[in-house]
């Protein structure tokens, strides 16, 4: 537990990431000529940063456990297709079930994969995303072979996008994230099976029951992302040929930024500010007419390298 000097420290270094996230921004808007710091530009910045951080959520307790999955990309893209569909049939409900449940089921699948098998878990993702992404396009051929468009949500039923929905449920996701990861058994399971499997299995923790209920907790994170991506997109593509992994690189490099800070904030916590910080970067750039799809990309890899160094700069013997 915190003591009342440990809260201190954590609320003083909260202050001063945001003041320093401000004061960027404010710096970053006088270098575009005022075309940063607009209502719409903020407002999406903040809603593109909440749904990065629930798939941000969901890896951190996936590389908590010391494993890698690198099918999120495509099972979000199912998870959009499910709330689209279901949206469309019954509304705002069936945005919210169509992106949830198929989310737990995806990631079920995943994590029992990774919890009876022998097949390292980024091989096993790399596998789960080229099975996703067929199964999208599968999807999107077989509507377009019907003279059909790839489900588009009604407007009325995108509303969980839009304040103050998006924001209440950035608000539930953080607090559950916050409990799972530091207040309940499976948190501390995780974290105790990342550090060292056998002492874990010694202690009595069951690895594939843990690994199953991960899976159900990622999945509902993996959900939300889906419902909030659809209800703020309206419509999103199949992408094939692992074409997935470029939408993911943004909560990677946000994890591994958090992975700085978590010295000082929980990184949980941390997680929000992250993904701001790396969204406004990248508005920035295109603000400032770096093309999209080359640089931007360029950049964002780098981003992930030098979180991942500094991350690892004190780790001992091999990293996974």
């Amino acid at each position: 537990m915190e003591n009342a000097g440990d809260r201190r420290k954590t609320i003083l270094s909260l202050l001063a990431v945001a003041v320093a996230i401000v004061a960027v921004a404010f710096l970053f808007n006088l270098i575009c000529g005022g075309r940063f710091l607009t209502g719409p530009n903020i407002n999406a910045l903040f809603i593109s940063s909440i749904l990065t951080s629930f798939i941000a959520w969901g890896y951190c307790l996936i590389f908590a456990l010391g494993y890698m999955d690198l099918s999120i990309g495509a099972a979000i893209m199912l998870t959009v297709y499910a709330a689209g569909e279901l949206g469309n049939r019954i509304g705002v409900p069936g945005v919210i079930i169509g992106g949830i449940v198929p989310g737990v089921i995806l990631m079920l699948i995943n994590f029992n994969i990774f919890a009876w098998t022998r097949i390292p878990s980024w091989i096993a993702g790399l596998g789960m995303c080229l099975i996703y992404e067929a199964m999208a396009s599968w999807y999107s051929a077989a509507l377009e072979s019907q003279g059909k468009v790839v489900v588009t949500l009604e407007r009325e039923y995108r509303v969980l996008a839009k304040e103050p929905y998006v924001y209440i449920v950035f608000a539930i996701g953080l607090i559950i994230a916050y409990l799972v990861y530091n207040r309940t058994a499976i948190g501390m399971n995780v974290r105790a099976i990342g550090s060292d499997p056998d002492v874990a299995k010694a202690k009595g923790i069951k690895i594939p029951r843990t690994l199953v209920f991960t899976g159900i907790v990622c999945g509902i994170f993996i959900g939300c992302a889906g419902f909030l991506r659809e209800s703020y997109m309206g419509r999103v593509f199949a992408m094939t040929g692992l074409t997935s992994l470029n939408s993911i690189f943004q909560a990677l490099a946000t994890v591994l930024l958090a992975q700085v800070l978590a010295k000082r904030i929980n990184i949980i916590v941390a997680v929000p500010f992250c993904a701001l910080f790396v969204y406004i970067c990248f508005n920035v750039l295109t603000i400032l007419g770096v093309p999209s799809g080359t640089l931007q990309e360029a950049v964002l890899g780098l981003c992930v390298l030098v979180f991942g160094i500094i991350t690892q700069r004190r780790t001992k013997g091999v990293v996974k």
